[in-house]
């Protein structure tokens, strides 16, 4: 079976394609493309009957568990409110 591969664009600042370069050499061999179609298979398409919630975690919370816990709380106090409604 032959693939079609359709060629789509995709804008982004300068500080977000360095950030998606500097990423893609260190986990897929500096292919951007890669990387890019990795991301949006893990975070954008999606079984039909769960709802991807994705989580940024400040840096500086990493090791400190009582912050970091205390942070979770709030996040999750919003995402159960967003979905709640």
């Amino acid at each position: 079976m032959n693939k079609k591969i359709n060629i789509m664009s995709l804008s982004l600042d300068l500080e977000t394609q360095e950030k998606l370069r500097l990423h893609a050499k260190q986990k897929t061999s500096g292919n951007v493309s890669k990387l890019i179609r990795e991301l949006v298979d893990k975070y954008l398409v999606t079984e039909d009957n769960v709802i991807p919630v994705i989580l940024k975690v400040p840096i500086d919370l990493k090791g400190d568990k009582e912050n970091l816990q205390k942070w979770l709380e709030l996040k999750t106090q919003g995402i159960v409110k967003a979905l709640s409604n």
